[in-house]
């Protein structure tokens, strides 16, 4: 290695030298920011004193013969600053082109800068540029230099809207030009020079700290696999599998290939891969496989392929393709590392998967998923499951062990079977999930050849009974004396919840019911089978919301199916898949509350466990349980922005004034108790906290 101080015009002033940025290397990436500040750096270095430098960190090159021959262009393969230096070319061309439009003295300037800083006259083709962009870039900066960059049908964006940029911050300021030329000549860097025979570039590649844009874990990867080998090689194997990579990610490469890289580290390891250590386990894996570059190249490439079609819901099969959106739409990221060694053993036809059954086990796992997010399932753990999940395959009977292997997860990895998922999906507030357009929309298209999509303007979604703050009097005298909790409380939930026409949607607002049935092009005229059940309804009351949705929980059970394997073939599977009892010690695997409810909720866990010296308490999965003589008196169900409290104490026992309580007998949930209270805030807190006492009271009069 050979490192020296230098300037920067001193380096790019030496004769027969040609600085190439290889193929592989990322293209030209600097922003406006980054440019600004190299140019606000440049003008300031003007103004120091004569002998002062200002240093911008290294150039670090390659060549591939330990001595530079006479008589011959002296190439050097930039494998660190190429961003840095195609910058500062370019602000020279900026120069260039300003100094050209100021008469003859100005074209002598841009000449003289020209022959010293940009070109090697002498020699022809690609010899004739000190500086050779990647392969992207190229052919835009070779236009720059020659002023043809007009005639370029499809310019590197990025590196014309710089030199654009440094021409506009030249234009009609004649007085800036010898500043910024002054600036240029005062800026010192750190030269280095590998070789083939005498360093390893690689890990001075991945040593090396450069200011500008980081190096992302794929940029690592992609000179360590390409790096090493002859000129020649490396545009094979670029072309071949590196580019196609490039290509199948599109506009997203940079942001996303990382995560690629993560999955499928992920599937080969079959454990989590933490973002940011991708490169070194790569390296890690590889290093005992005994595999060539070429072929370490192909399996990415394969797989890449995979991966984008599923992320990028761009496959082909229209009937796969329905179903990555699906997934994409529920955020299922975790199991692309499994999906993509299934869809392999699909194309592949490994196995004999047919579709079919690719597309049964796309449908359970996409259910698993929405299923547990109705239910409040925290997602922590499905990283795990997915990354483990291909182990569990018997290839002689495909697609039964896989839907087998998810069925039988326990604990906080268990699907919810429908008596759960329903219970959930009827109480939920779908209205403020992430997920309410997806939920309504499978709803209204299940079965259906010709489905909708809820776009806000087109179709918009309906709140049946009012979401109005102030609500009409027409529906407090339908709600009741407690009418502002019920509206809370039931508002947002599936059974109050339809589509219109979204024009029609404001016309609607808090109308009374038959009213609102009567809107031209509303509810009655839409023709959307969501409102089927709705209009021939008399009245819309809390009744009426209960009965749609448990009618819709039930529809929503079939469209997101539970696995309906038999016991029979179940069986082999059982032991293999068998889980841990888990207990708990604390609440970390319940959903996580906002500050308030955790205010709430810790104020009532202190207060319940101190009503009685007698009092306990237990964790389980779904909640916690206070138990007085380990027999349960009251629960706690968590979710994020509220509480559940359920009492277990017969409802017509419950001296309720305030009417709080629901009787849920009819109904069940989680917990044990039979009468629920919803909590949002502290505004009843002591009265809430007499109702937990009176099942207290009731559980030691039992006893």
């Amino acid at each position: 290695m050979r490192a020296a101080e230098t300037r920067l015009n001193k380096l790019l002033a030496e004769p027969d030298k040609k600085f190439s940025v290889p193929i592989y290397q990322r293209r030209y990436s600097w922003t406006e920011k980054q440019c600004s500040t190299l140019w606000e750096d440049i003008l300031r270095l003007s103004d120091s004193p004569s002998n002062s430098g200002h240093f911008i960190g290294s150039i670090v090159c390659y060549q591939q013969n330990d001595e530079d021959m006479p008589g011959e262009i002296k190439e050097k393969v930039v494998i660190d600053g190429q961003q840095r230096l195609t910058t500062l070319s370019l602000i020279m061309l900026a120069m260039i082109r300003s100094y050209e439009q100021m008469g003859t003295e100005g074209k002598r300037i841009a000449s003289s800068i020209k022959r010293q800083y940009i070109l090697n006259e002498e020699y022809s083709g690609e010899d004739r540029y000190k500086l050779v962009p990647t392969s992207e870039d190229k052919e835009t900066y070779f236009a720059i230099v020659n002023n043809i960059e007009t005639e370029l049908k499809k310019p590197s964006n990025q590196m014309l809207d710089n030199f654009n940029l440094f021409c506009e911050y030249l234009s009609g300021n004649e007085d800036i030009l010898p500043k910024i030329y002054s600036g240029i000549n005062k800026l010192d860097l750190v030269y280095i020079v590998l070789t083939k025979n005498q360093d390893n570039p690689q890990l001075i590649f991945e040593s090396m700290n450069s200011t500008g844009l980081g190096l992302s874990q794929g940029d690592l990867l992609r000179n360590y696999l390409l790096l090493d080998m002859p000129t020649d090689e490396q545009k094979k194997l670029y072309n071949n599998y590196w580019k196609p990579i490039e290509q199948d990610f599109g506009n997203n490469y940079a942001d996303k290939f990382d995560y690629f890289l993560r999955d499928y580290l992920t599937m080969l390891e079959k454990k989590t891969v933490k973002m940011g250590t991708e490169y070194e386990e790569y390296k890690e894996y590889f290093s005992d496989k005994k595999l060539t570059k070429e072929e370490m190249l192909k399996d990415l490439r394969k797989y890449s392929k995979y991966y984008t079609r599923i992320y990028n819901c761009v496959d082909e099969d229209k009937d796969l393709n329905n179903l990555w959106k699906e997934l994409k739409v529920q955020q299922v990221d975790v199991a692309n590392p499994f999906l993509m060694q299934v869809y392999n053993d699909y194309e592949m036809n490994i196995y004999n998967l047919s579709k079919d059954d690719f597309i049964e086990i796309i449908k359970t796992i996409n259910s698993y998923v929405y299923r547990r997010y109705i239910c409040g399932i925290p997602t922590n753990s499905l990283s795990k499951t997915f990354a483990v999940l291909y182990n569990s395959i018997d290839y002689n009977n495909y697609k039964t062990s896989v839907i087998a292997s998810l069925q039988l997860l326990e604990s906080y990895k268990e699907f919810p079977d429908d008596e759960e998922f329903k219970k959930a999906f009827a109480e939920k507030n779908i209205y403020n999930t992430r997920l309410k357009n997806y939920t309504l929309e499978k709803l209204e298209n299940d079965n259906h050849l010709n489905g909708i999509t809820i776009d806000g303007k087109d179709i918009s979604i309906e709140h049946i009974l009012p979401e109005t703050e102030n609500l009409k009097q027409y529906w407090r005298e339908v709600l009741g004396e407690n009418w502002k909790e019920l509206q809370k409380d039931n508002m947002h939930r599936i059974g109050n919840l339809t589509i219109t026409k979204g024009v029609y949607n404001s016309q609607m607002r808090d109308l009374p019911f038959k009213k609102k049935l009567e809107v031209p092009g509303g509810i009655k005229d839409s023709h959307y089978r969501l409102s089927n059940d709705i209009i021939d309804k008399e009245k819309w009351d809390i009744e009426e919301i209960n009965k749609r949705s448990e009618h819709l929980a039930k529809q929503a059970a079939n469209i997101w199916k539970y696995p309906d394997l038999t016991e029979k073939e179940l069986k082999p599977y059982m032991n293999l898949y068998k889980q841990e009892k888990v207990t708990y010690e604390n609440i970390d695997h319940l959903p996580t509350m906002n500050k308030q409810i955790q205010k709430i909720y810790d104020k009532f866990d202190k207060d319940i466990m101190k009503l009685d010296e007698k009092v306990t308490k237990s964790i389980t999965k779904h909640y916690i349980a206070y138990k007085y003589d380990y027999v349960n008196f009251a629960e706690i169900i968590i979710y994020k922005n509220s509480i559940t409290i359920l009492l277990d104490i017969t409802p017509e026992l419950v001296k309720d004034e305030k009417q709080l309580t629901e009787n849920i007998s009819d109904k069940g949930s989680w917990g044990t108790g039979n009468v629920r209270v919803k909590v949002y805030n502290d505004n009843n807190y002591e009265y809430i906290l007499g109702l937990i006492q009176q099942s207290l009271d009731n559980e030691r009069e039992s006893n």
